[in-house]
């Protein structure tokens, strides 16, 4: 699996740590469902949907940071 994208296996067992693998969606489409391929901000570990951010599984990068982590403009739909 890409370093970057996890797709639909957030959950660690009920295990209350908090881990790479788990975490927030805070997409910028303000809905926090998971739709099975999402991708992590690598600085501060929040989750969004990959469609959302203009990426599909031909180009998913390696290291990504949410739109806080690195402000640039988004077409939020």
């Amino acid at each position: 699996m890409h370093p970057a994208m996890l797709a639909n296996s957030r959950d660690n067992g009920g295990d209350s740590t908090p881990d790479e693998d788990q975490g927030l969606i805070r997409c910028i489409c303000d809905i926090d469902d998971d739709d099975g391929f999402t991708i992590q901000c690598e600085n501060c570990l929040v989750w969004q949907h990959a469609v959302c951010v203009n990426i599909d599984q031909d180009n998913v990068p390696e290291e990504y940071l949410c739109e806080k982590c690195n402000p640039r403009k988004l077409d939020v739909k």
